[in-house]
């Protein structure tokens, strides 16, 4: 009598849908990571065309404001704080005559709760 060894046992089966398992499990982490990744790189982007939409609003006001100047906006775009400053040579002997420097600081809290911040800063020709 012969038996037919074509086919696969329920064991090994079973062996192979928990290795599987396993291979899946150990992806979660990466999954993550890679979701936190993506927040984290919207966040940067949020906050770069924040600070360089500022500063191509100060390259085109006519006329400039008096420095040293402060302005402070809270809560944009529900929940970002931009903090500016502007600066020339008067109120900064680091700044270059015929410069203002126009300094952006953006705060917010990220979807984890962790506080974060940036700044750019660029100088304008008087």
């Amino acid at each position: 009598m012969k038996l037919n060894q074509n086919g696969l046992s329920l064991l090994e089966v079973m062996i192979s849908m928990i290795l599987l398992a396993l291979g899946l499990l150990a992806m979660a982490p990466m999954i993550v990571l890679s979701i936190e990744g993506n927040n984290i790189s919207r966040d940067v982007m949020t906050v770069s065309e924040m600070a360089k939409e500022k500063i191509e609003f100060y390259k085109g006001v006519e006329p400039f404001p008096a420095v040293p100047y402060y302005e402070t906006e809270t809560s944009i775009f529900g929940g970002y704080n931009r903090y500016t400053s502007i600066q020339d040579s008067v109120s900064d002997a680091s700044i270059p005559g015929g410069l203002y420097e126009v300094a952006i600081y953006i705060t917010w809290t990220d979807k984890t709760g962790v506080d974060r911040s940036t700044s750019y800063s660029t100088y304008i020709q008087k």
